[in-house]
């Protein structure tokens, strides 16, 4: 749902933020609600502001309960740890505004029993803590990625990353089931934990998309920087491209050199065909279709 346009980027809300908004606003708690949605928005912006002093591209944010999704055109294909970088600023700007609110509360101690500002200090803690856990499509998910990619490639990191992801989300479910269990129904940590299981399920195709439209760009950046190492990888006639990808580096161009099971050389092909073969064939199709003569 289109929230708002700012600077040239769409904002746009996520059911469940809205939902949780709601319920905030129909208990009473309208401050709260308001101070809680301009902490998200401030997060996010400080991620927009980090990632365009980086040089990137930015699409649309997804305001989310606790933080959000901005969609980095660049970050990706470019660099893993410039996602790194833009991933931990809007938790470090959570921590700063906590660090600055407990001077003040050490500071003027009428603050001490407001309730407005030790919701605010609270939220803050929640909103760094939280977008910290490693789960996509949280910060703290997207650093783990970004460290992952440095030792799988950037699709077999993803598919790691959400797999520990749903393993947090099945753990803030038995949290919730056990605050349930000793009568403390906690409605939101249910919400969380389902939340937190189908975005990491969704992040499968979201990121398969952005890795392929990536490498269809690593072409140009090979162009602009005249160098990058080359990798090869060695693949039976029937690998589909899926497997391959999987072992595909960012900041790397690979060959794919297609061996017969007795060992024979049947061709090799390059990135750039791999990547037309699929285009064409799908994620399924195999490896030695992409040849310009198919043996």
């Amino acid at each position: 749902m289109k929230l708002f346009r700012l600077g040239g980027i769409n904002f746009r809300f996520h059911w469940f933020f809205l939902l949780l908004l709601f319920i905030c606003a129909f208990y009473g708690y309208l401050l709260e609600t308001l101070i809680l949605f301009g902490l998200v928005l401030l997060h996010e912006l400080v991620h927009l502001k980090v990632a365009k002093a980086q040089g990137l591209e930015v699409g649309d944010v997804e305001l989310l309960p606790f933080g959000g999704v901005a969609r980095i055109e660049d970050v990706l294909e470019l660099d893993p740890q410039v996602e790194s970088t833009v991933s931990i600023a809007g938790p470090l700007f959570n921590f700063f505004l906590v660090a600055a609110a407990l001077i003040i509360y050490h500071k003027v101690p009428s603050w001490r029993e407001n309730e407005t500002f030790l919701f605010f200090i609270r939220s803050n803690l929640t909103l760094a803590l939280f977008n910290l856990l490693p789960a996509l499509p949280l910060d703290g998910g997207r650093i783990l990625r970004a460290r992952l990619c440095t030792v799988f490639g950037f699709q077999q990191a993803t598919e790691i990353a959400i797999k520990i992801s749903k393993f947090f989300a099945f753990l803030l479910l038995l949290l919730a089931l056990y605050f349930y269990y000793l009568d403390k129904l906690n409605i939101t940590l249910f919400a969380t934990a389902i939340f937190l299981y189908f975005a990491a399920e969704k992040e499968k195709t979201v990121a398969m998309y952005a890795f392929i439209r990536a490498l269809g760009r690593k072409k140009k950046i090979l162009y602009e920087q005249g160098v990058m190492p080359l990798v090869t990888l060695i693949a039976l006639p029937e690998t589909n491209f899926k497997d391959i990808l999987r072992r595909f580096v960012m900041k790397k161009y690979h060959c794919v050199l297609i061996i017969s099971k007795d060992g024979r050389v049947l061709g090799k092909v390059m990135e750039e065909d791999v990547i037309k073969a699929i285009v064409k064939q799908g994620l399924y199709g195999k490896i030695k279709t992409a040849l310009p003569i198919n043996k």
